[in-house]
Parts: C-alpha cells; structure tokens; sequence
C-alpha cells in the first residue's frame, strides 16, 4: 500500500515529466526528442526541459524514501523492529522564520536581475545566511526529545560562527542599500539621509540598552523590521537610479560636481 508521501511524490514526478513533454513539443522539440531525453531527436527548450526533468527525478527519488521509510510512521517502524512498543514520534516543533526571509532574500534577487546588481547581491546574501540557519535549526530539533537541550546544542555549535559571519553578511547587505539610498538622492538629501539613519542606529542601541529585560521576541522583531526598512529603501532607490554627476570645466582633469535634483 502506497503512502501518502509516496502519492505526493508520484504524482508530483508524473506533473513535471508531463509538463516537461509539453514544454519539449511547445518549444521547437521534434517527434520523438522530447520522449527519449534528446538521444532520438530535439527538446526544444533545453533549459525549461532539463529542468523540469531534474525536477521529476528528483520527486521520483523522493517517492522511493518514502515508500521505503514509510513517511517515518511509528507504527510501520515498531513492525520494523520486531517490537511491541511504539517509538516516540517526533516533538511539536514551533514555527519558523526562516523559510520566509529566505523567500524574501529570493525575491530580492529577483529584483536584482531586473533593478540592479547591488541589489542581486544583497539578496543572494540573505538567501545564503537563511539557507544555513534553515539547515542547522532542522538539524538541532532532531537532535533529542528535549527542545531546550536541542537549542543548547545548537547555539553552543553555531554562536561561534554564526555571529561574525552573519554581521559580516548584515553589515555588507546594509551597506549596498544605504549606498543606493545616498546615490539616487541629492546632495543636500543625502547628507539628511546618512543623518538620520546614524541617528536612528544611535537612538535604538541606546534604548535596547537601557532596558536589558525587553524579551528577545520583540528585540528581534525591531531590528528585522529595521532591516527590512533600509532594504526595500535600497530596492527603490536602485530602480529610480543614480543621481546625475556632471564635470565642472571642459577638461577631464577638472573635478566633478554633482548635480542637485
């Protein structure tokens, strides 16, 4: 008996080889081409085809752990083992944020292709931060029944990495986008901007500061709406371009001057 994993899978790997069939025929592919995986003929468009074939391969694999791991039901794993007793399933877990920064990250890089490189940059930089963190939470919930001890175990691994690393990649993501902000604006708008986003910094450490019981839920939730601020700034300020910056003089050794708008 098929499991529901399994169906998901199947169905998900006959989707895309159809999809892929259709998109071979569609796309230049000749009679037999799209059928055979190019060994008898064209596939048309050979980057949609081949990914829409990887994409079926791997749900096919997938439909085969499945089957084979039986969606890890406790009682297909206690008729595994020849015992009477049910295995523990695993603990709740509670939600996450990564899988949604990560898909903001995604669609920042999408912007990028289309707005500027900066921008593509910055948000193959979160992309890359969220895809680690995704990783090692998953990880560290698997670890034991206890979620504290799996978040002990977790921070003691990646604190020490994690944290100059990340700052490293927070500090390079802000940059690009206050550097957009200060080049789409004028001269006399930039200097207000860098002020008051200096300002700002200044005034939010000193109140985090001041009140060291504020709980980590909402500390977080300040700094990435921060975040969050500055990088859709960055993104708009990119697509509107960079201020105009002419020469002052008729000879290219004189000095440039930029222009207020």
């Amino acid at each position: 008996m098929l499991t529901k994993g399994t169906k998901f899978w199947l169905g998900l790997c006959l989707a895309a080889m159809v999809a892929a069939a259709f998109a071979g025929y569609t796309t230049g592919g000749d009679e037999t081409g799209p059928l055979t995986l190019g060994w008898k003929g064209a596939v048309g468009n050979h980057i949609v085809y081949g990914t829409l074939m990887m994409m079926s391969a791997a749900s096919g694999l997938l439909a085969m752990f499945a089957s084979a791991f039986r969606d890890a039901d406790t009682d297909a794993v206690a008729q595994l083992l020849d015992s009477g007793e049910v295995p523990d399933a695993q603990i709740n877990v509670g939600p996450s944020l990564w899988p949604v920064l990560g898909a903001a990250g995604f669609a920042v890089m999408m912007l990028g292709l289309v707005l500027h490189p900066a921008v593509f940059v910055a948000g193959l930089l979160i992309v890359s931060a969220m895809a680690i963190e995704w990783t090692m939470t998953n990880w560290s919930e698997k670890l034991t029944g206890d979620p504290v001890r799996n978040r002990e175990m977790r921070e003691n691994l990646l604190r020490p990495i994690e944290i100059p690393l990340l700052s490293l990649m927070g500090i390079g993501v802000l940059v690009l986008a206050v550097s957009r902000i200060l080049l789409a604006s004028s001269v006399n708008g930039a200097v207000v901007v860098a002020t008051v986003i200096g300002v700002g910094i200044f005034a939010l450490a000193f109140f985090i500061s001041a009140r060291p019981a504020i709980p980590r839920g909402v500390l977080q939730s300040i700094l990435a709406l921060g975040f969050v601020a500055i990088i859709v700034g960055g993104i708009v300020a990119a697509a509107n371009g960079e201020r105009e910056f002419h020469q002052k003089g008729g000879t290219s050794d004189d000095a440039h001057v930029e222009t207020d708008h």
